[in-house]
């Protein structure tokens, strides 16, 4: 039986040693932690996942969960592969219940180096966040999104799939 007291880390997985991971984190097997990054408690850390250094993930975020996305054949819909990898910069921080998903195969859902990210974002697969971006909660991000460096996103924020947003932005609802 598990320790439900003790984080959960896959053989395979790549965990600086000074790296923290509270109760309850599950780390995939293909992941990849930095040095003196914070894993907060519950958090799900799985598939092809790279964390930076200094990260900070807040409390039940899922990092690297299976992107929504399906294409429609014989009349139905089925379920595409999100097999590519999420990249998360050095000194990233990522608010409690926040989702990244996977991205499709041979592609990266990327968050760049500064980033604050608030409480209950959605970013979905191929999205591209640039640096020293600061995105605030209820926030949400389709498909293959790419927002600019030094942008700033407000409160229930939507960006509906394959927009690019220029660099040095500020978006609202």
């Amino acid at each position: 039986m598990r320790n439900p007291s003790a984080a959960f880390v896959s053989e395979g997985a790549q965990v600086h040693p000074t790296a923290r991971l509270s109760p309850g984190v599950y780390v995939g097997p293909d992941v990849q932690i930095g040095a003196e990054t914070v894993i907060c408690p519950n958090a799900t850390i799985e598939g092809r996942v790279r964390i930076g250094c200094r990260v900070v993930i807040g409390a039940g975020a899922a990092i690297g969960c299976r992107g929504f996305g399906y294409e429609r054949r014989d009349g139905r819909y089925r379920y595409v592969e999100h097999t590519g990898a999420v990249i998360i910069e050095d000194d990233v921080e990522i608010g409690a219940n926040t989702t990244i998903a996977a991205a499709k195969s041979g592609r990266e859902t990327r968050i760049g180096r500064g980033t604050k990210i608030d409480c209950q974002v959605h970013i979905a697969h191929n999205v591209s966040i640039g640096r020293d971006c600061i995105i605030v909660a209820q926030s949400g991000f389709a498909g293959s999104v790419t927002i600019g460096d030094r942008t700033a996103v407000a409160g229930q924020t939507g960006v509906k799939d394959h927009v690019t947003v220029g660099e040095d932005s500020v978006l609202h609802a």
